[in-house]
């Protein structure tokens, strides 16, 4: 799992850029190390030939050349103790053991010596009339040294590298970050707030980034055209069908009262209002996506209202709020729909007493909970119960058009909330959390 700390697409371009260069600036020092080495290895065999003869002859210390690879040779007959690493086939021992061999001296193996914390070269040599010696000194000068010009060109480097890696990740990830803010947005909101542009001129963006900007665009006019298609057409059919509605109740209330036709006039009567009240939840539903979020209500005014509706003792109906709680960029006849439908769907599905509760949640949100004394939700069911006519199984012989979780769904999206779900305890609880600033 990746932490939390590098788990953005800037700071992991970034760290892969640093990553890179230093694997780069590892492997060509490496190389140019062994290529150094290489080139001086023939010049140190020669330059120490002659005084390797004579100490060969009559063992004693060496004296090396400054430029050598090693220092500090000594001449033991036996190997000193510690940890050896046979480097006798790498590229620098090869070309030093050959360089031997010209001068007559032969040279059988090249080690690389562990012990009292110092690392040494040892090797084999000896002449055609000799017994085999070995040859020691201290393998530090093979490796370059530290300089302080090193410190400072690093910290340099990294700098520049820093800069130029910052410019390059933000380049590709500020028109990335840009264009995730305005798709999240819209999926909080449903609507889309404003266009979104990304181009050569306006950015640096790349072109794929541009193209998905524009794929987006074109997908989301579409969307919120068809949204705007679908909601004249359902509040045009509801408004249309609402005038002869009427005419049907006017014309059956008309009818001479008989015994006859009583049970004909109720049910007529009955099924008209059966349709008013559907094409009712069609307007409220094309009313919850479409009117504008302009108002600063009082939610405690707006609960208080919802609830007086309903008439119910404050056995069955109970309410806990605080003084006021206002809320930004809302419509006050939405929110009000909004806690009549979900006291109404408790009621209905639910079972009494039901109890309606706003608090606020920090400071920045609101917090509204509906609690009834039913079974709750089936598992898994709260998703299909939020679309536009869902019924559950338990609900199929009770009053209703499977409107109005959709109608609360809609609501609290569009207010930016979040709507779920919970039992606790015996009793089941829905809740809406709103934005009190947007």
């Amino acid at each position: 799992m990746i932490p939390k700390r590098f788990d953005s697409l800037f700071l992991r371009l970034v760290l892969a850029q640093v990553l890179l260069l230093a694997g780069f600036v590892l492997v060509f020092g490496g190389l140019l190390v062994v290529e150094r080495n290489q080139l001086l290895a023939p010049h140190l065999a020669a330059s120490l030939a002659p005084q390797l003869i004579q100490a060969l002859r009559a063992p004693r210390p060496i004296d090396v050349p400054a430029y050598g690879l090693i220092s500090g040779v000594q001449i033991h007959t036996a190997p000193p103790d510690g940890l050896r690493l046979d480097v006798t086939a790498w590229p620098a021992p090869v070309e030093f053991l050959r360089e031997l061999a010209r001068h007559g001296i032969t040279a059988d193996q090249v080690w690389l010596n562990f012990s009292e914390g110092q690392v040494r070269l040892l090797t084999q040599v000896r002449l055609a009339d000799t017994t085999p010696v070995w040859m020691s000194g201290a393998g530090a000068a093979a490796l370059p040294r530290w300089a302080p010009r090193m410190t400072v060109g690093l910290a340099l480097m990294i700098l520049v590298l820093a800069w130029l890696s910052r410019s390059f990740a933000r380049d590709l990830t500020g028109p990335l970050a840009h264009l995730r803010a305005h798709m999240q947005a819209h999926a909080d909101s449903g609507h889309q707030q404003g266009a979104l542009r990304l181009s050569r001129q306006s950015s640096r963006a790349p072109p794929e980034l541009i193209a998905i900007s524009a794929a987006y665009q074109s997908l989301a006019d579409r969307l919120q055209r068809n949204e705007r298609e679908r909601a004249l057409l359902l509040a045009g059919v509801s408004h249309d069908l609402r005038s002869p509605l009427s005419r049907i109740r006017l014309a059956a209330e008309m009818l001479p009262e008989s015994v006859e036709n009583a049970e004909g006039v109720a049910s007529i009567t009955r099924n008209v209002d059966h349709a008013d009240r559907l094409t009712a939840s069609f307007l409220e539903f094309v009313r919850a996506s479409a009117v504008e979020l302009a108002e600063e209500v009082d939610l405690v005014q707006l609960a208080q209202r919802a609830l007086a509706g309903f008439e119910l003792p404050l056995s069955d109906l109970a309410l806990k709020v605080p003084e006021c709680l206002k809320l930004q960029n809302a419509h006050g006849l939405l929110i009000e729909r909004l806690i009549v439908n979900l006291i109404d769907n408790a009621i209905k599905h639910g079972g009494l007493p039901v109890e309606v509760e706003l608090s606020q949640v920090g400071d920045d949100s609101a917090l509204l909970i509906v609690s009834d004394a039913g079974p709750g939700l089936p598992p898994g069911g709260a998703g299909h119960l939020l679309e536009a006519f869902a019924r559950g199984d338990a609900s199929r012989n009770l009053p209703g058009f499977g409107l109005g979780l959709a109608i609360v769904q809609q609501t609290v999206v569009r207010l930016g909330g979040e709507l779920s779900f919970a039992q606790v305890g015996p009793r089941h609880q829905v809740r809406a959390r709103l934005p009190l600033h947007r």
